[in-house]
């Protein structure tokens, strides 16, 4: 039996997470902690969200992508590309 002190919410999501997967929290833990002995590594990962704002920056950059609007190129060489940065 392992005892182990967690974050109240981050139980409950991993509860209702492994239940939707249908495998039990003891058996992801349990899974985890013999990947961790036999890779001898620990992974931490997290998929960043956007917020709000960054979301409606990526919308309207990908309208304009594809209406066509807010572009530059394509170019002929190196130096159109730069001559138009700096423009």
């Amino acid at each position: 039996m392992l005892s182990i002190k967690i974050n109240k919410s981050v139980k409950e999501q991993a509860q209702e997470l492994s239940h939707i997967l249908g495998v039990s929290l003891n058996a992801v833990v349990n899974g985890y902690i013999k990947e961790f002995i036999s890779e001898r590594k620990v992974t931490f990962a997290d998929h960043p969200m956007p917020n709000a704002r960054t979301l409606k920056i990526l919308k309207k950059l990908s309208d304009d992508a594809h209406k066509g609007r807010n572009m530059a190129g394509p170019f002929n060489s190196m130096e159109d590309m730069i001559k138009s940065l700096n423009s």
